[in-house]
């Protein structure tokens, strides 16, 4: 099954504006400049502008609301669904020993190979920056705490 644009970007809008109402709540912290609720408005504002895109690039295809594909194959389902879960489970149990970078790099490289098939120097080219990128966002930026595992002294010398 195959939506329209309009539908997915109502949706995507919907849940930014529910994130943005639902983060409003949140008391901020002693002493800093932004709060519990910053990331989350971020998020639902940029969800809101996205899903506004949509909507508007939706509404101007002029297609059909839903339309019916071709059927996914089992196999190729459970293979989906099984390398998702395989890669959370394997966050979970590796990281607090291997550490955040190491484990992400190994994940993203293995479901960016499974998935598409582009060869190893991208797909790991692709993990490495993409981990680069979540680390410098979220440990660096937003003082989120990712454990550094087996690259500590190289992270923080």
């Amino acid at each position: 099954m195959r939506t329209n644009d309009a539908v997915s970007g109502a949706i995507a809008a919907a849940l930014g504006a529910a994130l943005i109402v639902a983060s409003a709540d949140l008391s901020p912290l002693p002493r800093q400049v932004y709060g519990a609720g910053t990331f989350p408005t971020v998020t639902g504002v940029l969800l809101l502008l996205v899903g506004g895109l949509l909507v508007v690039k939706g509404l101007r295809d002029r297609q059909p609301w839903i339309r019916w594909t071709a059927k996914v194959p089992l196999r190729a389902f459970l293979k989906a669904l099984g390398a998702v879960v395989a890669s959370v489970t394997a966050y979970i149990l590796l990281t607090p020993v291997l550490g955040f970078p190491v484990v992400a790099l190994v994940i993203l490289s293995l479901l960016f190979q499974v998935y598409y098939r582009r060869g190893w120097v991208l797909s790991v080219s692709i993990a490495g920056i993409s981990t680069a990128a979540i680390w410098g966002l979220f440990a660096q930026m937003l003082y989120v705490p990712l454990e550094p595992g087996l690259l500590e002294w190289v992270l923080y010398p």
